[in-house]
């Protein structure tokens, strides 16, 4: 009589007496295999599929009639290592061997623990860029040399759902490949050991996008599958310039001043702008099939504020290590603005010097200055010369309100500044000054020609007293006092 064995799906149980056996499996890992042997009339005929708890019933009713199971097979069936002793198991009758049975059945799977000698192995996620390859890896990890590779198929998951089969490698018949010729095999060879069963994908397209899973069927232990996702980048190219604004917009509060663009990536790239500014983005199919370019538009106020600001767009896509930063000086043109210098608050009846200019901060540049006033036409003493006006001289009549006009090609611009003139001229430093020099010189010319007069007066008397004979004529000389300070006081020395 021959022995069945019993699978995973519990598929055959004899209706009539057995015996049970248990055998150690490869470096130490515990194993069990059910053997059942038919007796009878009915051994040859196939018996229906049994669920779990029929079968631990047939294998209780084996152990009842059978006898009790060898302590040793009882150590071998309980995987946490707990050995039940020899004169234990020897005592218990066969009712006490059918409950050890019923209790241990949960840990004793024999069938499960075969399903897991071999594991197929992908990555989740798998990222290629266009028109180049990629390898979708799908291993088999075992442990058993003696397993079999019996067939490898490769399916494509599309949109719908649906899935299609792309590839299939059989260990004597080779390679298929249903669809495409833009797949191969990298280590599957007929007539070698299969343990390598990965794919590649020529010239990469936007298409090829999907899920594929490796379907790895095995002779003794069945069938597994795993799935990988592939995904196709592409990296884009990035610039940023500024935007000609088109003069017909310029009236509009809002105008796009610059543009930052992302071509021809996959997924669609991420743009912003420094200090959060506003932007209007389009996305458009890119050059490639599969490809988008992204095209922000910076929108502004158009000021001389704006013009020549740098500004900068910041591009992120997950084929860039890092952001990539843009920056772009801006050009806005802009209508005229304008302000009025030269007037100091010093303008009185009489001034010759004074004079007013309008300066004009515009793009492009003005082409046209009208000067007048808040009553009308300018004075007959102001002259309008370009962006200055002149005034020779200052009179009653240019203590008014002066208005500049500056337009250009985007509109026109203009300033106001009023005049308030003083009722006589201010005395300044200089004439003070002035008048206190015409003072102080012939004060200093008269005291320098006393000063010498008396200098020759003295010098004279001198010579005088020196030259006259005494009364003996005999010349007398006198002490001269060096304090003496007048002439008198030198004759009263000299009688002494």
């Amino acid at each position: 009589m021959g022995c069945v064995t019993y699978s995973k799906e519990l598929q055959k149980v004899p209706d009539c007496l057995c015996r049970l056996r248990l055998h150690p499996v490869q470096r130490g890992v515990q194993r069990g295999s059910a053997y059942l042997r038919a007796r009878g009339t009915h051994a040859s005929r196939k018996l229906p599929r049994l669920p779990a708890p029929a079968l631990r019933t047939a294998l209780g009713w084996c152990a009842l009639v059978s006898g009790p199971v060898s302590p040793k097979s009882l150590g071998r069936l309980d995987r946490r290592g707990e050995l039940f002793s020899r004169t234990m198991a020897g005592a218990a009758g066969p009712l006490l061997t059918l409950l050890l049975l019923l209790l241990l059945w949960p840990s004793w799977a024999p069938a499960e623990a075969s399903t897991q000698s071999f594991e197929v192995r992908v990555l989740p996620e798998v990222r290629g860029f266009l028109d180049h390859n990629a390898t979708l890896q799908c291993k088999v990890h075992t442990q058993e040399d003696d397993l079999q590779v019996t067939l490898v198929t490769w399916q494509r998951q599309d949109a719908t759902g649906a899935s299609r089969t792309v590839a299939v490698f059989h260990p004597t018949q080779g390679s298929s490949f249903p669809e495409s010729g833009r797949l191969q095999f990298v280590a599957a060879r007929p007539g070698e050991k299969l343990r390598d069963a990965s794919l590649v994908v020529l010239g990469l397209r936007a298409a090829d996008e999907a899920n594929y899973t490796c379907h790895i069927a095995t002779f003794p232990q069945g069938s597994k599958s795993a799935r990988t996702w592939l995904r196709v980048l592409a990296k884009p190219q990035n610039k940023a310039e500024t935007e000609e604004v088109p003069l017909h917009l310029l009236g509009q509060e809002l105008v796009p001043v610059a543009r930052c663009m992302s071509m021809a990536g996959r997924p669609p790239a991420r743009i912003s702008w420094s200090s959060d500014m506003k932007d209007n983005k389009s996305q458009e199919p890119g050059t490639l099939p599969g490809t988008f370019n992204i095209v922000s538009l910076l929108i502004l106020a158009p000021s001389s504020q704006v013009d020549g600001t740098n500004v900068s767009c910041t591009v992120e896509h997950e084929t860039f290590e890092k952001p990539v930063l843009l920056s772009v000086i801006l050009s806005v043109p802009y209508p005229p603005e304008v302000s009025i210098s030269g007037y100091d608050d010093d303008w009185y009846v009489g001034r010759s010097d004074a004079a007013l200019r309008c300066d004009v901060r515009s793009k492009p540049e003005p082409t046209d200055y009208v000067w007048s006033t808040a009553t009308g036409p300018l004075p007959p003493s102001a002259i309008a010369q370009g962006p200055q006006l002149l005034i020779h001289p200052v009179d009653e009549a240019i203590n008014t309100t002066f208005i500049c006009s500056a337009t250009n090609a985007l509109g026109t611009g203009k300033a106001e500044q009023t005049v308030l003139l003083r009722g006589e001229r201010p005395k300044d430093q200089s004439s003070a000054d002035n008048h206190l020099f015409a003072i102080l010189i012939p004060v200093l010319v008269g005291l320098v020609g006393l000063g010498f007069l008396i200098y020759f007066l003295r010098s004279r008397f001198s010579c005088r007293n020196r030259g006259s004979p005494s009364e003996n004529n005999e010349v007398s000389y006198s002490a001269v006092n060096s304090e003496a300070s007048s002439p008198q006081d030198l004759q009263a020395v000299s009688t002494g």
